[in-house]
């Protein structure tokens, strides 16, 4: 019980960090260029971002299992709960992007 308490909350400061980080590399762009158009907020901005990068992973890998005709558990049981082990990976990149020194506008 308290294994599984302490797993769920590093996964939650992990996507707190990860949050975190989005909003703060949105700020910044945002600082950079000054417009009049009405914008979204940074957190709503990070929250789309981490979706469309968890979204994309996980089609991508979805893709390349199919064509590859790897054979991919459908479910995967994981501290007592079932789960699709491609969109949970696509969830834990989704979570490192942020932090990895590579990709879009790092400041």
């Amino acid at each position: 019980m308290l294994r599984t308490v302490l797993i769920a909350a590093l996964v939650l400061l992990a996507l707190y960090l990860s949050m975190g980080l989005r909003v703060t590399r949105i700020q910044n762009m945002r600082k950079r260029a000054a417009s009049y158009e009405e914008v979204s907020s940074p957190l709503g901005q990070a929250i789309k971002d981490f979706v469309a990068v968890a979204g994309g992973v996980y089609l991508g890998l979805m893709a390349l299992a199919e064509f590859l005709k790897v054979p991919v558990p459908i479910t995967a049981n994981l501290w007592g709960t079932t789960l699709d082990p491609i969109a949970l990976f696509a969830v834990c990149l989704a979570i490192i992007v942020p932090v990895l020194p590579f990709g879009k506008g790092r400041f």
